[in-house]
């Protein structure tokens, strides 16, 4: 990142800066570069002018680089400050709606992929009618099930006895929320089909399906088979 880069600058300034001052200006115990803040950044670059201004010999392009750090790092740490605020755990934001993640649409018109600034919608229903939604700055939805179902009950005061949902909410977190919260939980993992289609697949080439008609019972008087279910076939 810009702040790790800006903090290794000022560490390899740092140790020029020490190589080439006298006894009295060296530091024994140098600052911690890894946690750099705007007032850091002020006191480190202004120590590392005054040795290289004070030392006869010093190479001018270190001096140079050090009036340039003075000069624009501690701005630029606090600016990386607020930009990291405002991103709050997110890897994106608009500059336009800053509250906005960038996130790629179900509506691609270019057929690219491209991200474009929104927000994740959250949605429940009882009997066809809406009751509820949720916006949320994440993109995947398996972290906003718990948030969402959260925000409804300071609404409503209460928690649904059953939820249904989809693949995309299943997770080991959102079973354990959900069954210490008293719901009755109907949402699939994400590799459910998968699984079930791997295993309905076994079977079939096993010939261990139950509806194979090598395993249907097959009545020849009649004529016809009989499905595991008892219907005739």
């Amino acid at each position: 990142t810009r702040r790790e880069k800006m903090s290794e600058q000022l560490e390899e300034l740092w140790q020029y800066a020490q190589s080439v001052a006298d006894e009295e200006d060296k530091d024994p115990t140098p600052p911690d570069f890894t946690k750099m803040d705007r007032e850091k950044v002020e006191r480190t670059a202004q120590k590392i002018n005054k040795i290289l201004k004070g030392t006869p010999g010093v190479d001018s392009k270190q001096r140079a680089k050090a009036r340039y750090i003075e000069k624009h790092f501690p701005a630029n740490i606090e600016k990386y400050e607020g930009q990291e605020a405002l991103l709050a755990g997110r890897n994106s934001y608009s500059k336009t709606d800053p509250e906005a993640t960038f996130m790629r649409m179900k509506e691609d018109h270019m057929q690219n992929g491209q991200l474009k600034p929104g927000y994740n919608v959250q949605v429940s229903s009882e009997s066809q009618f809406i009751i509820h939604y949720s916006l949320h700055q994440t993109t995947n939805d398996i972290h906003t099930l718990k948030p969402h179902l959260q925000t409804y009950e300071y609404l409503y005061g209460a928690l649904a006895e059953n939820l249904t949902a989809d693949a995309g909410y299943g997770s080991e977190e959102n079973y354990g929320y959900l069954e210490n919260v008293g719901i009755e939980g109907y949402v699939k993992y994400n590799t459910f089909d998968k699984e079930e289609q791997s295993y309905k697949s076994k079977k079939k080439k096993n010939g261990k399906d139950d509806f194979n008609r090598n395993n249907l019972h097959y009545n020849a008087e009649g004529d016809y088979y009989v499905c595991p279910m008892g219907q005739h076939m």
